[in-house]
Formats: structure tokens, sequence, C-alpha cells
């Protein structure tokens, strides 16, 4: 009666040897040479890189922060856990703290910002702004106006910033642009006039859009210009307002923000939140006479984070240099005057990337820039080379063990 043959035992350890190495060495060479892979191992490398993919990792050493450059990782830098974060001191300009502070995302309501210090610099407080057809639409957090109801602008700004009204919005962006197509270019002219490098607008709300990004670095810029205006300072410090509208209705705001409402010194100054962005906070404290900014984008809960990076700052990060700083203050200036400025070609990004914010802007809407593939990358360098040609090798080694087990087999058959 015919034995069944069994795989000899040196044969099954060349077997062995060979799949540890093909599962050891090849998925990470085909990794290390996977397109967009160094675009993503360089999202933190420096203040003006941006990443070739808007997919970013959560969990990586990415996350270390630009303020810390010895020693372990201090304990509330580990529980930020923000995906961009920036901490600033409006007085001096100074970054204390970042972590990918330059790479654009999505902004939320925390847009609302640019839009009421374009609105401030273009309109009186005592003008009227009337509801249209498209403020009535909006959809998420309104005020809920018929068309045709009216605000004047001290109104509508509150309502804008206390509330988070997405329909005032538009509102203020009609009346001060005339379209909110033509206030949105008034708002990039805007970002270019404040230094804001790494932004594009594309409506006055901050509602997901194509397109729609800014930065934590930038958004700092524009809380503290908020801080800056007297009159919008008061007003995103304020955790009740009411007004009495033209119609007769009675209209009282609260602010729900768990930062201002929680955090010891808190003076504002504006929440978001999309299903793009995640939740997203810019907030600013006093403490001892000092101010400090904090931006959060897409945190799993924001005022905590906030919290953790003003704590630091106020305290062991108080004398912490990072060598970033803002720009210096430029008070903004009216729709009018930006939408009447002749076009210029500006180089809004470094050179060195001058793909990278447009791709970083345009995979989230599963698109590429014109005349590159979506699955196309850099050129390979020598060590991209020595990887796939390890992985082959390896793969290689596989089905020659192979062969030489099922030569074995046929001849002991």
């Amino acid at each position: 009666m015919p034995t069944r043959r069994t795989l000899p035992l040196r044969s099954l350890r060349l077997l062995l040897a060979a799949l540890v190495l093909a599962a050891g060495v090849g998925p990470a060479a085909a990794l290390a040479t996977a397109p967009g892979a160094a675009a993503a191992r360089a999202v933190d490398s420096g203040p003006h890189q941006f990443p070739r993919s808007a997919t970013l990792p959560l969990r990586e050493p990415q996350h270390r922060g630009v303020g810390l450059r010895r020693g372990p990782k201090q304990s509330w830098e580990k529980k930020v856990r923000a995906r961009y974060a920036i901490l600033v001191d409006p007085a001096s300009g100074a970054v204390l703290w970042s972590r990918r502070g330059r790479t654009p995302a999505p902004p939320a309501s925390l847009t609302k910002m640019l839009t009421a210090l374009a609105v401030r610099a273009s309109l009186g407080l005592d003008a009227v702004t009337v509801a249209s057809r498209a403020s009535v639409r909006q959809p998420a957090r309104r005020l809920a106006l018929k068309r045709g109801q009216r605000l004047t602008v001290n109104q509508a700004l509150k309502s804008l910033m206390i509330v988070s009204a997405n329909d005032v919005a538009v509102m203020l962006a009609e009346a001060a642009g005339g379209s909110v197509a033509r206030f949105a270019r008034a708002m990039d002219a805007e970002s270019e006039l404040l230094g804001l490098r790494g932004s594009s607008w594309r409506n006055p709300n901050g509602l997901d859009a194509r397109g729609h990004r800014s930065t934590a670095f930038d958004l700092a810029i524009l809380a503290r210009a908020v801080l800056q205006d007297r009159w919008l300072a008061r007003v995103v410090r304020m955790r009740h307002a009411a007004f009495t509208m033209a119609s007769g209705r009675r209209v009282t705001l609260t602010a729900h923000s768990r930062f201002l409402l929680g955090y010891r010194g808190a003076i504002g100054v504006k929440t978001g939140f999309t299903d793009d962005a995640g939740q997203c906070l810019a907030a600013a404290a006093t403490r001892g006479g000092r101010t400090l900014i904090a931006v959060v984008l897409h945190s799993p809960d924001n005022a905590a984070d906030a919290g953790r990076m003003l704590d630091w700052g106020f305290g062991r990060g108080r004398s912490v240099r990072t060598g970033q700083r803002l720009p210096a203050y430029v008070a903004p200036a009216s729709v009018a005057a930006l939408l009447a400025r002749p076009p210029t070609a500006v180089e809004r990004h470094p050179s060195a990337a001058p793909g990278d914010l447009a791709a970083a802007g345009l995979a989230r809407g599963q698109a590429t820039p014109a005349g590159q593939p979506a699955a196309s990358g850099g050129r390979w360098s020598w060590q991209d080379r020595r990887r796939m040609l390890t992985g082959a090798g390896a793969v290689a080694a596989l089905l020659a063990a192979v062969a030489f087990a099922v030569h074995r087999l046929r001849q002991r058959a």
C-alpha cells in the first residue's frame, strides 16, 4: 500500500525562512516606495512643507510638537489629540508650539472670524442687512430667519460670532460684497493682505466645500486680528446677548462653547464643527496680564485640547521659543477696496513644492491637479530603488524555495 509522502524537514525550514523574509521585507519595501509615502513622512518636516495627500495618519511620530526639541514628550503633549494645532503669544507673535500648523485643513466655522473682520471693515454697525432666499436656505446652525427680515450689522455680527449662524453669514456677505461669490473673492484678497499663506475660501460660513481650506497658523493670525478689534473682542467673550429685530421678534443668543464657559480666563474666540473638519476651536485666554491663543483643528475634544495647550503655555512653556513667528499685524481692508484692487500673480506657497497645497486641497474631493495622475508621485531615489530590489529579491527567494520543495517531492515520489 503506497505511503503518503511528507515534505522533508529541511524543505520546510527553507520554505518558512523564505516566507518570513518576504513578509518582513517585501511589504516594508512596498510601503516605502508607494506613491505619496514620502510626502506623508514629510508632513511635519518643516513650517513650509505640505503633504501630497490630504489623507493624514493619526498615530505616528509626526505628532511631535516643534516647541519641545529635547527630551521625552511631555505628558500634556501626548494628551493633545487634535490633528492640527498651534499655540501663539499674540503680543509678540511668537509660536510656542505647533503640530502640522501649516498644513491646510477644513476650518469649519472658524471661517467666520475672517467674515466678521471683512464686514467690520466694510459696513457700519447701524447698517441694515436683509435675509435673502440664499441665506434662509442655509443648513445647520441658523437664526431661522424668513426671507425679507432685517437685522442691523450689530445684531448680525453678534449672531454670527456667538451662535455661529450660517444664514447670517450669507446675509452679511451679500450686504458687504453683493454676492457670496464676490465676497469669497474678497476673502482670498484679504488673506493675501493679512499674510494667510495657506488659506483659500469658498464661502463665508465655513460649510464643507471643495478647496475651502486654512491652516492653524493662518487661523491664529485671524484670532489675533479679532482680538485687536475692540468691538469684536467684546462680542466673542459674551456668554449671552439679546436684541429685538425690526419685525418685533425678540432674539436671545446663548454661547455653547465649553471652553468659553469652563476655562479660567477664557476670552473667546470661535468654535466650529463640520463632518470633514471635526471639532475646531480658536481659543484665547488671559492670565497674569498675558494673553495666549490656541487653535485646534480636527479634534475629538477641542476644549480639552486647547485647555492643555494653554495650561502649558501659561506654565512651563512660558519661556519656550520655536523660532516661528506670526507676521506683523495688518488692519483688514474693506470688501470694496479688496475687489477694486487689480489682480496680481502672487506665489502664495513655497516654490519648493508648488503642487503640494493644491494636492492637499483636492485629495478630499477625489481629484488631483491637472496633468498629475491620482497615483503619481515624485521620482524614486536610489534608496527607493534599493528597497524595491530587496522586496523583489525576497519574492524571488520565496518562489525558488517553493520550486525546490516541489522538485524534491517529485524526486521522492
